[in-house]
């Protein structure tokens, strides 16, 4: 029997995708990266095969989904499955700098950013990165390793005490701050290649923008916007870079995927996420016609009816 299966590493995330499904009476099954076992001597079942793999897998004691996870995708490509983000979508998951080489290559603006091996060179190249600035987790994800520094004694400090974060592959980004205008962040969503809807995120809280429900719902309640919820499905948005977006996406066959991007208050726009493990925010899609999930399963059950 063809089913959808599910490449994931956190059964909190899938229930929304699960939900949908159920709804669509879509045979499906999960394989749990951190507990699934395969034997990639054999041919892969018949089926769609979605990647949902994260770069955060190692907060929840998966230090090696992602490298199984490649080579499961291998495997699938191999014998030509249909999958949906596959191994390219994989890679720029788990490195801000291959993202950052996509984006630049259709002409995307990002802030200047270096990457750093170990806290010798972290400190080198702070010494000419210009205040103020934050530090990055290369493979990150939940805005792991994501602090502010005015100045740069305070980087010092930090990078000499027990509390510096070292990244999981060892790379740490310097990046220039840009304030965001009114304090809020873009995040751009795209199912089926096709752009779905663009969310308002307020960052006044700090740096940790997860949509997910499960990510901390206590703390989403907002009074700086009308829907109290810090983040909000933005109406009629449309902007050129959108168009950019696609050809980003299209460029590493990547179907599902959220980008973020900031406003400047003069007006410039600065891309600074690829995320290809998206979620979505169940407050604000409430209040909106835009349903993250349901787009993805009737995507993912569509490309399952075009299966012999």
């Amino acid at each position: 029997m063809k089913k959808i299966y599910i490449i994931h590493e956190n059964d909190e995330w899938v229930i929304p995708l699960e939900k949908e499904l159920n709804k669509l009476n879509a045979p499906y099954e999960k394989w749990h990266m951190n507990s699934v076992i395969l034997d990639t001597n054999q041919l892969p079942p018949i089926g769609v095969f979605y990647n949902r793999m994260s770069a955060s897998s190692h907060t929840r004691g998966h230090r090696y989904a992602p490298e199984f996870t490649a080579i499961v995708l291998d495997w699938l490509e191999y014998y030509q499955r249909r999958v949906i983000n596959g191994s390219r979508a994989l890679s720029l998951e788990i490195s801000k700098s291959l993202q950052y080489k996509e984006l630049k290559k259709e002409g995307i603006k990002i802030p200047k950013t270096v990457f750093a091996k170990g806290k010798d060179q972290l400190l080198n190249f702070s010494k000419n990165f210009p205040c103020p600035f934050i530090t990055k987790h290369n493979r990150a994800g939940k805005g792991l390793g994501i602090k502010l520094f005015d100045v740069n004694t305070k980087f010092e400090d930090y990078i000499n005490s027990s509390k510096f974060e070292d990244s999981i592959d060892g790379i740490t980004i310097l990046q220039e701050y840009i304030k965001p205008k009114n304090n809020r962040i873009i995040r751009t969503e795209f199912v089926q290649n096709k752009f779905l809807y663009a969310v308002q995120v307020d960052t006044s809280d700090g740096f940790e923008l997860c949509p997910a429900d499960d990510c901390d719902p206590k703390e989403e309640f907002c009074p700086a916007n009308s829907t109290g919820n810090k983040f909000m499905i933005l109406k009629n948005f449309s902007n050129p870079i959108l168009n950019r977006y696609q050809r980003v996406l299209q460029n590493n066959n990547i179907e599902i995927a959220g980008i973020e991007f900031l406003e400047d208050k003069k007006g410039q726009l600065y891309t600074y996420d690829i995320n290809t493990n998206t979620n979505y925010n169940s407050i604000a899609e409430s209040l909106s016609k835009f349903k993250g999930m349901q787009n993805i399963a009737n995507f993912l059950n569509l490309e399952l009816s075009k299966l012999s």
